[in-house]
Parts: C-alpha cells; sequence; structure tokens
C-alpha cells in the first residue's frame, strides 16, 4: 500500500496534512463527511481504510489518494475519535513515534494536539462532563 513512502523524523503530520488534504479536497471532504456521518465513534484502521475507499468513485483517483502521503497518513492510524464535526487521529509513524492531530471535516483544518489533549478528546465519547 503507502508504505513505500519515506516519512522523516523533523516533518510533522500537522505541518504537511494539510497539503495533504488540499490535493484532493474535494474526495477528502466527502471521506471526512463520512467519517463524521454516523455521530460520535471511535475508528480503527481498518475502518477508517474503508471508509475513505468508499468515499472514492474513480478508481486513478482512489489509488493514487491511497499510494500518496494521506494514504500513508490513515495506514499509520491506529485509531480516531469522531467527535462531530472533528476527527482526531492517533497515528504511530514508527515505534515509540506517535502524533496526534485534529481535522474539522468542514474546512479541512489541521492542528496538532497533545497526547494528552487526544486522551481527553477519547474520553469525551463516552463522558461528555469529563
Amino acid at each position: 500500500m503507502a508504505s513505500k513512502l519515506s516519512f522523516k523524523r523533523m516533518d510533522s503530520i500537522a505541518e504537511t496534512m494539510p497539503d495533504a488534504l488540499q490535493q484532493s479536497r474535494y474526495q477528502m471532504k466527502r471521506c471526512f463527511q463520512r467519517y463524521v456521518s454516523k455521530g460520535r465513534r471511535l475508528l480503527k484502521n481498518q475502518q477508517l481504510v474503508e471508509e475513505l475507499e468508499k468515499s472514492l468513485d474513480d478508481k486513478a483517483e482512489k489509488e493514487k489518494l491511497v499510494e500518496g502521503f494521506l494514504g500513508y497518513i490513515i495506514c499509520s492510524t491506529q485509531e480516531a475519535v469522531v467527535l462531530p464535526p472533528f476527527v482526531a487521529f492517533a497515528v504511530r509513524m514508527n515505534p515509540g513515534i506517535w502524533e496526534y492531530v485534529k481535522v474539522h471535516s468542514d474546512d479541512l483544518s489541521v492542528e496538532g494536539i497533545t497526547p494528552s489533549e487526544y486522551l481527553k478528546f477519547k474520553e469525551t465519547l463516552y463522558d461528555e462532563k469529563w
């Protein structure tokens, strides 16, 4: 799949993901709408990949996205927390190297978040008052 790409340790997903999302903005908006359409939930890697593939009609476009940097990020994501309109990703690029980002599904803005912020986001799934 997208594992052929290299990701330098100094690269930040929060810095590089916006460009990847903008390259296929229409398709990514469709994908993120699929992620948030079923409401609050926790998505595992396989579910993220399946939703990405379902949101793309064109086979060439699907292959381009899955083989590109965005596919690499999705394949490296262990889980994602969906709290509409946000989707927070826990990305494990390499053993011991994690990064957390939050994407707004409407405008595809990306914000880097701390592990604590990610865990708070995740806890909110089960207890809104947490």
